[in-house]
């Protein structure tokens, strides 16, 4: 059984955990937003946001630079372990710093489609970000919600509803989510001609 004690320590860890995050997100955009405006008051012309940042003062480029190396490298190494152990796990190789075969698995074929196509991925998180996204987060939410509702056959207790609003808003995520997807596919298909 778990203890008041454990349930405390993972509240605040799950509440520390996302604050931190939030609290730098929320000074990112801050600073962005506070130094976009005294450049590009009255200018049609689009501009970006990190140059702008970096031209700003002498000691800010550089800690742009560090801060956003730090945030591709700590998602590059996540990845890469996180894919070299699931590629051990699914083809029954043997893991470990010593063996590098399942490293070689996870860094070779990124590298050569990278070689290969310089764009690929640019293409992969338009890709991503339009359907990935509606679908893990607009779409499977609301049809596992769906299900979990209304199936007869579903073996989940039956649990007080947290989220007021029954089909029509389920129905307004999956039929939104559904829209943009469609939209975008329609896009593509009529630049395709």
């Amino acid at each position: 059984m778990v203890d008041v004690v454990t349930i405390s320590i993972c509240r605040t860890a799950i509440v520390l955990g996302t604050a931190i995050p939030l609290a730098l997100f929320l000074v990112w955009n801050a600073v962005i937003l506070g130094s976009i405006a005294s450049f590009v008051t009255g200018s049609d012309k689009i501009a970006d946001p990190l140059q702008l940042l970096r031209s700003t003062n002498g000691a800010v480029g550089p800690i742009v630079d560090v801060f956003s190396f730090l945030a591709i490298a700590t998602s590059y190494i996540g990845f890469v372990l996180g894919l070299a152990d699931f590629l051990s796990d699914l083809l029954k190789l043997p893991s470990g710093q010593s063996r590098p075969l399942p490293y070689l698995l996870t860094l070779i074929p990124p590298l050569v489609l990278s070689l290969l196509d310089p764009d690929i991925f640019f293409k992969a998180l338009d890709f991503a970000g339009t359907y990935g996204v509606l679908v893990l987060f607009g779409i499977l939410p609301a049809a596992m919600s769906w299900s979990d509702r209304y199936s007869d056959s579903s073996e989940s207790p039956k649990l007080p509803l947290l989220v007021p609003g029954g089909k029509l808003t389920l129905s307004l995520v999956i039929g939104g989510a559904g829209f943009v997807i469609l939209s975008d596919l329609i896009e593509i298909f009529g630049h395709a001609h």
